[in-house]
């Protein structure tokens, strides 16, 4: 895939926190769109996206992220004062779900990556800063002047984000973790950091770190903060 676009020039609204979900394998029957749709009265979900965007400290999506992700969605991400989550899911075995939990860590300021496992279904997740001069539509979004037919065209165009961690989500599910890696080389202890922190602990760097393939460099590109 190619990302056609980035869209420049938003200033996230900080008393808000939004969310956009992507379903990659499976589309949502009506019935689903219905149960998702339920959790906001301004959600219009098609069958692969929704957005919510909740304002204000105390409004959030009801019963969090995490049952969309492990039941309808395949990939995520969300923005709450300046605090971002990037999230992917998918099907695999359970080698597969080990070798990435390898990688689990929880580092500066709480920004690090955790991995939840639902039977064969592994969940993702990277908290992070993303770089502020990267803008993304805080908005609601109306799918349904897309035909659903060329929906992967569309959001290759539309969602630069969304797009990346399309993307990114492939090299997880034939392992390659080097996203991942790079993700705690920004974010995760040096030895100095913390005496008790044994270098076992530390995750093995995969090979050809030093050549990444595009899309996971662009990804770890954004990353912010030290």
């Amino acid at each position: 895939m190619k990302i056609f676009s980035i869209r420049k020039g938003f200033q996230a609204d900080h008393s808000s926190t939004s969310y956009e979900f992507l379903a990659i394998d499976k589309p949502l029957n009506k019935s689903q769109r219905k149960k998702v749709a339920s959790l906001s009265s301004r959600a219009r979900p098609t069958k692969r996206r929704v957005s919510f965007i909740y304002h204000g400290e105390w409004n959030d999506l009801p019963g969090g992220w995490e049952p969309l992700m492990g039941n309808y969605y395949d990939v995520m991400y969300s923005e709450s004062y300046s605090w971002w989550t990037l999230v992917m899911a998918f099907e695999t075995k359970a080698k597969i779900i080990k070798e990435i939990s390898n990688f689990e860590f929880d580092g500066i300021d709480d920004m690090g990556v955790t991995v939840e496992s639902q039977g064969k279904r592994v969940i993702v997740s990277i908290f992070c800063h993303l770089d502020p001069g990267l803008g993304f539509d805080n908005d609601y979004h109306d799918y349904n002047d897309y035909d659903e037919d060329d929906l992967d065209t569309a959001i290759e165009s539309d969602d630069f984000l969304l797009n990346l961690l399309m993307q990114n989500r492939e090299y997880l599910k034939i392992g390659d973790y080097r996203l991942l890696y790079g993700v705690w080389q920004k974010y995760g202890f040096e030895i100095e950091d913390d005496e008790d922190y044994k270098d076992e602990n530390f995750p093995v760097e995969p090979s050809g770190m030093n050549k990444l393939p595009q899309p996971i460099e662009s990804l770890l590109s954004l990353l912010f903060g030290e």
